[in-house]
């Protein structure tokens, strides 16, 4: 099978790839640049030719882990997004002849916390009725529309992951979020956390690797499902929730060190509710794994953070 990963260069997109062996993984020659649309555009189009060229035949999967957007986003900067996504839609479109279309699947890394803010009837499931509040929410709802109508159009396989807090190394501190890494951040910086939300405040913490592996069990799932389904969706979670105040006190435990806490206030994020929850009913098969324990976890973020910096430093060294 051949496998491309869209924002491999992330969090999520890294930790997809990592599931794979080398040679089932395609590499475009060149990094996306994100930045000039229509450069983006031209180059989405030119590696879903090269990438479907490479499969041939055979059973291929595309996973989009990108973006940037965050609960804060604006309704432009997320539109933004969504054109990303459609014009890569079109172009695999345009590209695809019928055999190849049913040889594959398409991945598409959706937000839970996001599309299901304003929901009922907790604990949320897949078959829950998404009723986001942000910009962020509604447009990750737009975008999985876009993918279920193109398997509608194309009779492609589609999976939709909506996926909790997300943490593990490399998270990109720009986007400001990631409490973990922030926390584990702050403690080996001796800097204060400036957060936005009550200590009382109960998330769902989903490691990296755990994160990754349910979508890319779900995904073989899904291809190998020999039903009429062409249309999935997996809340990708951790089996409880944390409030911000226990993360806080296993750090404690954990490093030995009291992190330094500020308060502040976010009117957006204040608008999510103080408790979301989930539940998975749907292929239930990826959840049977040990996940990754929160004390574990923090351990892991905090000794790829003390790597980056001991080579950070020996770069620069390098470089006097």
């Amino acid at each position: 099978m051949k496998v491309w990963v869209i924002g491999r260069g992330g969090l999520l997109g890294n930790g997809v790839e990592k599931q794979f062996r080398y040679g089932d993984i395609y590499s475009p020659t060149e990094k996306l640049v994100w930045s000039n649309s229509a450069q983006l555009q031209s180059q989405i189009a030119e590696n879903c030719r090269q990438f479907l060229q490479e499969a041939s035949d055979g059973q291929w999967t595309i996973f989009w882990c990108a973006g940037k957007g965050t609960l804060s986003s604006t309704t432009e900067q997320m539109s933004e997004e969504t054109r990303n996504f459609q014009e890569f839609l079109k172009s695999l479109e345009h590209t695809f002849d019928l055999k190849r279309s049913q040889n594959g699947l398409i991945f598409y890394a959706s937000s839970a916390g996001g599309v299901y803010a304003g929901s009922e009837n907790q604990p949320f499931t897949e078959h829950t009725t998404p009723k986001p509040t942000t910009a962020y929410g509604v447009a990750k709802l737009n975008q999985e529309d876009l993918l279920w109508e193109f398997s509608d159009r194309l009779g492609v396989r589609v999976l939709v992951g909506r996926i909790s807090n997300l943490y593990g190394a490399n998270q990109d501190f720009s986007k400001n979020q990631g409490l973990i890494s922030t926390i584990c951040y702050s403690i080996l910086r001796r800097q204060p956390i400036n957060l936005y939300v009550p200590l009382e405040t109960s998330r769902n913490y989903i490691y990296v690797a755990d994160a990754s592996r349910i979508i890319v069990d779900a995904s073989k799932i899904a291809s190998a499902d020999p039903g009429s389904t062409k249309k999935f969706i997996k809340l990708v979670v951790a089996d409880e929730n944390l409030t911000v105040g226990n993360i806080i006190s296993i750090a404690k435990t954990v490093f030995r060190v009291r992190p330094l806490i500020t308060a502040s206030s976010n009117a957006k994020i204040n608008k999510q509710p103080r408790s979301i929850n989930f539940k998975s009913v749907a292929l239930l098969d990826t959840d049977s794994f040990c996940k990754t324990r929160i004390s574990v976890g923090l351990k892991r973020v905090m000794a790829d953070l003390q790597t980056d910096i001991l080579r950070n430093v020996a770069q620069r060294a390098r470089e006097k």
